[in-house]
């Protein structure tokens, strides 16, 4: 497959800021300039305080799979009850507009991006969190059950174990400094493209 634009795979474990951090990112001129963030369906019921269009797309599960069995996705993938899924359209925007698309997706779909498109097209960043008490006391802070924080905690050990297939891991402590390491690694990456 031909692709102009570079995707940057941004996944680690829930609870480690993933999503804070890109919150974060966006605000920063450069990364406005020439990024554009994915948005990914899923059929996941929405937390407090996200909005559908802003934080994801929110469909039925029934939904979904019509949009899956229509090649409507890049990649998608099934994280314990739900699925999750990055439209093939937002990537063709960020070509037209000759940005580099950052996608938020699960380890697997990740790993799914490495093996399917140009080893040069695919950036990587696993983001870390500084140790697993902190990853628990971040997921409660999210008001799920009890029985999905031990289930996301389980899943959070296994995808930890993906870390050695992405091109950079960022631990993100401090936010602010995952922000700043984060932004680094975009401008090294669009560096190299211009040799």
């Amino acid at each position: 497959m031909k692709m102009a634009s570079k995707i940057f795979v941004i996944s680690g474990p829930s609870g480690a800021g993933k999503t804070s951090i890109l919150q974060r990112l966006f605000r920063r001129k450069f990364v406005r300039k020439n990024f554009s963030k994915s948005i990914s369906y899923t059929t996941r019921p929405r937390r407090p305080g996200e909005r559908g269009g802003r934080d994801y797309f929110f469909t039925s599960r029934q939904d979904f799979l019509k949009l899956m069995k229509k090649d409507f996705f890049l990649e998608t993938q099934k994280v314990l009850d739900d699925y999750y899924g990055t439209p093939y359209v937002l990537y063709r925007q960020a070509c037209r507009r000759k940005k580099d698309l950052i996608l938020c997706i699960d380890v697997k779909g990740g790993k799914y991006l490495k093996n399917t498109f140009k080893k040069d097209k695919i950036i990587s960043v696993f983001i870390a969190p500084p140790q697993e008490k902190e990853l628990c006391r971040r997921m409660k802070k999210r008001g799920e059950t009890k029985n999905t924080i031990c289930k996301r905690i389980k899943l959070a050990k296994k995808e930890l174990a993906y870390m050695r297939y992405y091109d950079y891991i960022v631990v993100n402590d401090q936010i602010e400094e995952s922000v700043d390491n984060l932004e680094a690694i975009l401008r090294a990456e669009q560096l190299r493209r211009c040799r």
